[in-house]
């Protein structure tokens, strides 16, 4: 098992997208599934050494360099037969993009990915307490992009992740978390209530995730839709800095 880990840590280590999601499964951190070539595309050339993973988030990722039947089979099996599961496929391969293009039941659309510059001279302030993600108040967290969206269970991101709440009274009205973790870098994942945006809840747990993430000597990481002007520039008020701009696709 040791042995098949550093195997499939060291294929998730040569995604170029994002790769915090698919370390994190390859090194335990968090739920998700390895497929192989063998697994997907029985008319496929093992040698190619294409590797699937699928983060419990519903975001899957490709190392290695795989053959058509490969992306048939993740076609067939992800986008036709399973609608009922999440699969958001995040690639900056050609090929990949051109496989997929046109395809039935598919869309295709661009996701931005960050690296961190340096964080702001003093922490931003906000008028409501912010404390951190704990056994007493994860319950109390709801919304969509939430520690349960990327996390089997609370006791797993309790144990391997972490993050930060503000609470008006004893509501939670924003948080940002551990969306994915490995060994060296952190994903942030966040979210505010509609009743209280504006009033600098993301940028102020946006940094707080930042030092807490630097402070465990790990870097900081983050990614969106590019369409999401919000998180662009929550993004940019937390030390970020544009790298790229990836392919999703995406079911219709």
């Amino acid at each position: 098992m040791m042995l098949e880990r550093t195997i499939f840590a060291g294929l998730a280590g040569k995604c170029s997208a994002n790769r915090a999601y698919p370390m994190s499964i390859a090194e335990g951190f968090q739920d998700g599934e390895i497929f192989t070539i063998k697994d997907l595309a029985a008319d496929g050339d093992e040698s190619e050494k294409a590797v699937l993973f699928h983060h419990y988030a519903g975001f899957a990722y490709i190392s290695g360099n795989p053959d058509e039947g490969f992306l048939n089979k993740i076609y067939q099996k992800f986008y036709l037969k399973e609608p009922e599961r999440r699969f958001v496929l995040v690639t900056d391969d050609p090929k990949v993009e051109e496989f997929f293009a046109g395809k039935e039941g598919v869309r295709l659309e661009k996701r931005a990915e960050y690296r961190f510059g340096k964080l702001p001279n003093a922490a931003p302030e906000c008028k409501y307490r912010t404390e951190r993600i704990s056994e007493e108040n994860y319950d109390k967290i709801s919304g969509k992009i939430v520690p349960g969206f990327s996390w089997k269970d609370k006791e797993q991101f309790l144990k391997n992740g972490f993050g930060f709440v503000a609470m008006d009274g004893e509501k939670v009205i924003a948080v940002a978390f551990s969306a994915a973790v490995s060994s060296d870098e952190v994903d942030i994942g966040i979210e505010t209530d509609e009743s209280y945006r504006h009033q600098g809840l993301a940028k102020t747990l946006a940094d707080k995730m930042c030092r807490e993430i630097i402070l465990q000597g790990k870097k900081p990481v983050w990614a969106h839709s590019v369409s999401n002007k919000g998180s662009k520039y929550t993004a940019e008020s937390a030390g970020f800095v544009q790298e790229r701009v990836n392919t999703i696709i995406l079911r219709k």
